[in-house]
């Protein structure tokens, strides 16, 4: 509805890790149409490193509650709202994938210190209006592909257990959550366009990239990584080479790296 001022909820949550002021603080968000669920090798990896993960179920998404509004900044409304440890103190990293990644970028643009550090997997920061009935028709097809074994077939790289969470998660979301969430950020009604590249730019946390390789169907172009760098001198972007769109479930090792080399326990 044009002109409604977005609204939170309280979203699920699953969390690893000894949640201690101590442990580093890190908040996953998965994309569309994904679950918490779906981060449990990333999330197991850095528990073993000692610290304290958090995956949230995004609104419509896994266990979390349904709603009218699927905006960019409903999205963001609700994950700046969750904490380490129930107060102020910021995230010491938040890992968005796609759909995870943008509303990362709105919510620490709306909340300069809910994060210190961005880790974006492959995100969507840019979709227009003339890409949305095909981006919606692709991803309403993926969520008829219910079948662990064939999405095995076509994505060698993951564990099977990538495969049985992507299809649970995919289980529970609905078509109009797919559609309300790209066709209201990119036609009227929504307060932001899905058009994200000034924002990230100008955010005050720090961001590093992990792009899908080119040549396996990435999402965030090689464009799109050069402009940011150009804009953002602490802003940094790598090509995890063989991986697609999935990063954290093509190259888990890589993800956890990047966490790693951001923020010491």
């Amino acid at each position: 509805m044009s002109g409604s001022v977005p609204f939170a909820v309280e979203l699920a949550t699953l969390r690893w890790g000894e949640h201690t002021s101590r442990a580093p603080s890190v908040l996953l968000l998965h994309g569309l149409p994904s679950a918490a669920g779906t981060w449990w090798q990333v999330a197991s990896l850095l528990a073993e490193q000692g610290w304290a993960v958090t995956a949230a179920d995004l609104r419509g998404h896994g266990a979390s509650p349904r709603t009218t509004d699927y905006s960019l900044d409903g999205y963001a409304a609700d994950v700046v709202r969750l904490s380490p440890t129930g107060d102020d103190r910021p995230w010491d990293l938040v890992v968005g994938h796609s759909l995870g990644g943008a509303v990362s970028v709105v919510a620490a643009a709306a909340e300069p210190r809910w994060a210190r550090t961005l880790l974006l997997l492959d995100p969507v920061i840019a979709v227009d209006h003339e890409e949305a009935d095909d981006l919606v028709a692709d991803i309403l097809g993926d969520l008829d592909d219910l079948d662990p074994a064939e999405l095995l077939s076509r994505h060698p790289r993951w564990h099977v257990e990538d495969a049985v969470q992507k299809v649970l998660a995919a289980r529970v979301v609905s078509p109009f959550v797919v559609e309300r969430t790209i066709r209201a950020n990119t036609t009227g009604g929504s307060s932001r366009r899905w058009q994200l590249e000034p924002t990230l730019a100008e955010l005050a946390p720090r961001v590093h990239v992990l792009a899908a390789d080119p040549a396996c169907g990435a999402i965030f172009s090689p464009e799109q990584g050069a402009a940011l760098t150009e804009a953002k001198a602490d802003a940094i972007v790598q090509t995890v080479v063989g991986a697609g769109h999935s990063v954290h479930r093509d190259d888990p090792a890589a993800v956890v790296a990047a966490a790693l080399a951001l923020v010491r326990p």
